[in-house]
């Protein structure tokens, strides 16, 4: 019987290892994939400011962050019409309205910036003051 119970011992306490184990792995894993994304979202952002070619960036951000086709082009369509623009907004919204930075964030989301570019296809390609007479 205590050779039994030693031998149940041994297979909990192997269990709550492997448990803990496992749930560390996937804690890591998580971890790593959002460094690599924001990697990723990082070399975008600098070689679309570059004035880089789309095809070029995509090929780059696939080689090293190991992303497929459509998930780098998908990266570098959101950067290119959503996070660019809003960011150009914020810095506008800073440097010649007046606002804080605090204040021009704020703005961009509650007047759902981010939305509005997504429904309205061409609006990134406005100027940041465009922009903003057209959402005023």
């Amino acid at each position: 019987m205590g050779e039994k119970f030693i031998n149940y011992l041994y297979s909990a306490k192997s269990f709550v290892i492997d448990a803990t184990r496992e749930a560390v792995l996937r804690h890591e894993d998580k971890a790593v994939k959002n460094e690599k994304f924001n990697g990723a979202v990082i070399l975008t952002e600098a070689l679309l400011e570059s004035k880089i070619k789309d095809d070029e960036i995509i090929r780059l951000v696939k080689k090293y962050y190991f992303l497929s086709e459509e998930e780098a082009e998908e990266l570098l369509t959101i950067e290119k019409t959503i996070n660019l623009p809003c960011k150009e907004l914020e810095t506008y919204l800073v440097r010649s309205e007046g606002y804080t930075r605090d204040e021009a964030i704020n703005y961009i989301n509650e007047k759902g910036i981010p939305n509005y570019l997504r429904e309205h296809k061409g609006s990134w390609k406005l100027s940041p003051g465009q922009l903003f007479s057209k959402i005023q």
